[in-house]
Formats: C-alpha cells, sequence, structure tokens
C-alpha cells in the first residue's frame, strides 16, 4: 500500500499562480504551433492571490497562529474558571467560606472578585454571629444596658435606667407579697416620679402600711414605674437623635459659611491678595479628606491630620504664632494677621544677604571700605528702594 500511494502522487508538483500561469500560456502557445487551438482564442487565465478581509468577524480568514492563539486564550479562561468554581466549593464544604445559597454556587461567576465577595460576607456574618453570641452570654442588666445604650449620652444613666427596668420587668408577685421593705420601696420610687418630698413620701407609705394598703399600693406601682422607665428611655433616644441632628446642620451651616467667606475674601493679610486659583487650592485643603481614623471611623483634612498626629507640638506652634500676631484681633474681633515681625526677619536677612555681595564687590576694587560703612550704604540702598516703592 505504501508504494501504491507513493505512485499514486508521483509526478505531481505543487505550483504557485505565476508559475501556473506560465504554464497555461505556454500550453496555449504550444496548440498553437501545432494547429490544435481548434477554435477562437480563449481569454487568458489568471490567479491572483485573495487580499485577507480585516475587522471583527473575519475569523475563516485568520492565520492559523492567530486562530490556535485565540481558541489558547479560550481554553485558558475555560481552566480558569472551572479552577475558581471547584476551589469555591472545597472552601465552602470545608466552612471556610459561608455561601447563604450552596446549591446556586454553579451559577457564581468563577473567578477571584468572586471569592473575595464570598470572603467579605464571611466575615461579616462571623463578626454578627460573634457578637450575638457575646450578648446571649451577658448578665441581663448588661444586655438591657447594650440595648438602651444609645438613648443617653452619659454612660451612668444608661445603666441606671437598665438597672430599674430590669427590676421592674422581672420582679415577681410572691418577692412582693413576702417583702415588706420591697414594697415599701416600690410604693416609694412611685411617689417621688410624682414629685413627692422625701418626707410626704415616708409619711404616704406609714399611712398605706397602717391601713394594711401598702402591698396593693406596691403592686400598683410596678406597671406604672415599668412605662416610665421605658418613657424615659424613649424620651432620651428622640432627644439625643435631635441633637445629632442639629450638630450635624450646624457643622453643615459652618462648613457652608467658611467655603462663602473664602469666596468672599479678597485677603487674609494686607498685602497678599488672593486670587481664585489660592481661593481653590485653600477650599480643597478644608475639604480633602487625607485620613480615614481607623477607631472612629471619621476622616480628617490635612491640618486636622497633623494636629492629631502631633497635638503638643501643634499646640505649641499655635501660641508660638499668636505671640508674634498671626491671630491679633481688631476692635471688631475679626483676625488682623500681623506680620511686623515676620517682615523684620526678611528685611534682616536681606540687609545681610546684600553687605556680603556688596563686600564681595568692594573687595575686587582698589579701595577697602569698613563693615560699617557697608552696612551704611546698604541701609541707604534699603531706604532708596523703600522711597521709590513708596512713591509708585
Amino acid at each position: 500500500m505504501a508504494e501504491l500511494g507513493n505512485d499514486l502522487f508521483d509526478g505531481l508538483q505543487i505550483m504557485s499562480p505565476e508559475e501556473l500561469n506560465s504554464a497555461v500560456k505556454a500550453s496555449e502557445e504550444n496548440d498553437e504551433g501545432t494547429g490544435t487551438t481548434g477554435g477562437s482564442e480563449e481569454p487568458e487565465f489568471t490567479l491572483n492571490p485573495i487580499e485577507t478581509e480585516k475587522g471583527e468577524g473575519a475569523y475563516e480568514n485568520k492565520t492559523p497562529e492567530a486562530k490556535a492563539t485565540e481558541e489558547k486564550i479560550d481554553t485558558s479562561a475555560a481552566k480558569s474558571e472551572a479552577v475558581y468554581k471547584a476551589l469555591m466549593k472545597e472552601l465552602v464544604t470545608a466552612g471556610i467560606l459561608t455561601a447563604s445559597e450552596v446549591e446556586q454556587l454553579d451559577e457564581l461567576p468563577g473567578t477571584l472578585d468572586t471569592i473575595k465577595d464570598l470572603m467579605t460576607k464571611t466575615v461579616e456574618t462571623n463578626f454578627k454571629t460573634k457578637e450575638e453570641n457575646w450578648k446571649r452570654s451577658l448578665p441581663a442588666e448588661k444586655k438591657r444596658f447594650l440595648e438602651i445604650e444609645d438613648a443617653f449620652d452619659e454612660t451612668d444613666q444608661a445603666i441606671l435606667m437598665a438597672q430599674r427596668l430590669e427590676f421592674f420587668e422581672n420582679v415577681n408577685a410572691e418577692q412582693i407579697k413576702t417583702d415588706v421593705n420591697l414594697q415599701k420601696q416600690i410604693y416609694f420610687e412611685q411617689l417621688k416620679s410624682k414629685n413627692f418630698s422625701d418626707e410626704d413620701a415616708l409619711e404616704a407609705i406609714a399611712d398605706a402600711e397602717a391601713v394594711n394598703k401598702l402591698q396593693d399600693k406596691a403592686f400598683k406601682a410596678i406597671p406604672e414605674l415599668k412605662a416610665q422607665a421605658n418613657s424615659v428611655i424613649d424620651q432620651g433616644r428622640v432627644a439625643k437623635e435631635a441633637k445629632t441632628r442639629a450638630e450635624q446642620e450646624a457643622q453643615t451651616k459652618m462648613f457652608d459659611s467658611l467655603v462663602s467667606n473664602i469666596d468672599s475674601r479678597d485677603a487674609f493679610i494686607d498685602g497678599l491678595n488672593l486670587n481664585k486659583v489660592a481661593k481653590d487650592k485653600l477650599k480643597q485643603n478644608i475639604m480633602t479628606p487625607v485620613y480615614k481614623d481607623p477607631k472612629t471611623g471619621s476622616e480628617l483634612n490635612s491640618l486636622m491630620y497633623k494636629q492629631q498626629r502631633n497635638p503638643v507640638e501643634f499646640e505649641m506652634l499655635i501660641n508660638y504664632y499668636d505671640t508674634i500676631g498671626l491671630f491679633n484681633l481688631d476692635k471688631e474681633g475679626k483676625f488682623k494677621p500681623d506680620i511686623t515681625k515676620l517682615k523684620t526677619v526678611a528685611k534682616t536677612a536681606a540687609i545681610n544677604e546684600l553687605d556680603k555681595v556688596i563686600a564681595a564687590e568692594e573687595q575686587r576694587g582698589v579701595g577697602r571700605n569698613t563693615s560699617v560703612e557697608t552696612s551704611q550704604k546698604t541701609e541707604g540702598l534699603l531706604n532708596m528702594l523703600e522711597s521709590a516703592f513708596a512713591k509708585k
């Protein structure tokens, strides 16, 4: 069979379009020379290479190398997705990841981002579960405190109300019947809630005990005292929420006023005018957070962050700036920064630098002057410059 196959293709030759055209033309010329054409001349047969189509959707015209590359990419992506999905299932089965609908894992995309999302949800779920377990393990009074803590600014007040509410909700009839002192305490609490003085309350307790009504008074006081405690908690929560809203509104108003004040200012320091670029940079410095406090979650701008980073030195600098006049106030209570001392320092530095220049120039000359003369010349030059600027 091998020999037959070789004989079958023996003599065949693969020709290019140019070679094929030449062969056909030579054949036609031979036919003309021998007189075997037998009819009208046929048009010359030519083969031209077809240009490959460009653009998307021309997969049939792509080179084998391009097709192989695309197929390799598709295969690699499919393998990666399969690996991620298998990893997700293993992590869920091992309890490392938590998926609310395990049977829907196959519908989730097999990507690293999916695993990250599942991780985040797992951490949040585990944290909430631990928090709930911790709360359940606490004594009743502490659990009650956590429930009403947000209603009060003062922790001590929240603890006291938690103790009162827990007592009124859990005291039973048998305890009240058998404990006269408990009866007196409950009735006393009710009288004090009605603005009785201590003396009047003790007198009312004695009268109730004398007519054997103290137990009834105590039983009737329990629901009222419990309702009063809940009312105090509700009122405290409403008041705290109103206070928080008022503080937020005040901060917003103060911020809007600050931005408006910046826009309306021509200068903060006389002689140093503010243009639009300077105003925008100032507002950006105020409004742009550069740090987030991990404990409170509050965002700090550049100045606030520097103050928090080194509060002692920040306080010293503020006081130093105040001593040199940068926080001076006018009669209307507006800040009027005085930079006279800074000008003096700058002028002194300029004089010293100019002294050096003039001294160096004079050393190059023929004569030598004393430093006193040099300083006098420098001072005269500065006076001349100041006079010139003053005239302008």
